[in-house]
């Protein structure tokens, strides 16, 4: 301990903490690959839970856990998006909000960088460095300053955990274009060790070359992982491999499940990125870090 894990919950994100004081989970997937996940590793409790924002492919699988029996969820905290109005986010608000009545979860609807240290479970530093207070009071529907529309994806939360003042791991979530230029106007390092590539290698704004190279340039990660499905022929985009491969010739990729387009990639570089990992596990005490790669 602290041990970080990358789940593999197929199409979707969803990372857990195992901190030395409790459990934080980042994001929970769609169906029960969480709950499977922590049921392997005798996990009963969850301390934390942020939710980056309300795609299903992040969301759907907190049902899983609640309609379970068996977890116990302490604290959940999201942003509020009046535009989304699905039946996996209406039924999540609608359940945290009776349990929070009935004093049994707190419930926050705060994840700005106001929330940075005083989620703390232990050692390990969590810090929100996006959505801003103000593009959460504009909301998405609205604009930003630059009079560009807010989606869904432009308020997702980013998070990094730092251990020993070391910025390890950076959850974008799906975050896009006008998000990360909205994040970068407010914060002048997201650097991290290991980034979770936003929106699973997928489109993220109209020109996802220049999206791909502005976030590698600032974050400049060693390691890369794409969160997909299976068999994915959508997943990483051809044009955001080739991109990371031009910006930092020395990063490694991975993608938790197969892909066609990134295995036609790495058949040149087989001995740096790896297709179809599973899940990835990082012990925070490593030194240097190594990633672990536990097929299940």
């Amino acid at each position: 301990m602290p041990n970080f894990y990358i789940v593999d919950v197929k199409h979707g994100n969803s990372a857990v903490l195992i901190n030395t004081k409790g459990v934080v989970v980042v994001d929970a997937g769609n169906g029960s690959k969480l709950l499977e996940f922590l049921s392997e590793k005798n996990i009963l409790q969850i301390d934390v839970l942020l939710l980056s924002h309300a795609d299903s492919d992040h969301i759907g699988g907190v049902m899983a856990l609640v309609n379970s029996g068996i977890f116990e969820i302490k604290a959940i905290y999201i942003n509020p998006d009046a535009t989304k109005n699905t039946d996996i986010w209406n039924d999540l608000i609608t359940c945290v909000f009776d349990k929070y009545k009935r004093k049994e979860i707190v419930f926050e609807i705060n994840i700005t960088p106001d929330l940075t240290g005083k989620i703390n479970q232990g050692e390990v530093h969590i810090e929100i460095l996006a959505p801003s207070k103000y593009l959460i009071a504009k909301g998405s529907g609205s604009t930003d300053r630059n009079k560009n529309k807010l989606t869904t994806n432009s308020i997702s939360a980013v998070v990094r955990f730092i251990y020993q003042n070391n910025p390890i791991v950076l959850l974008p979530g799906d975050i896009d274009q006008i998000g990360l230029d909205n994040l970068l106007q407010d914060s002048t390092d997201i650097s991290a060790w290991l980034l979770v590539f936003p929106h699973h290698g997928g489109h993220a704004g109209k020109d996802i070359t220049g999206f791909t190279e502005q976030i590698c340039q600032a974050v400049q990660p060693e390691k890369i992982v794409f969160s997909i499905g299976d068999n994915n022929n959508r997943f990483p985009l051809k044009e955001v491999v080739e991109t990371i491969s031009l910006t930092l010739q020395s990063s490694s990729m991975y993608t938790t499940n197969y892909s066609d387009i990134f295995q036609s990639h790495i058949v040149q570089y087989p001995d740096l990125h790896k297709n179809s990992v599973g899940h990835i596990q990082i012990d925070f005490r490593d030194t240097p870090f190594i990633l672990k790669f536990l097929k299940m």
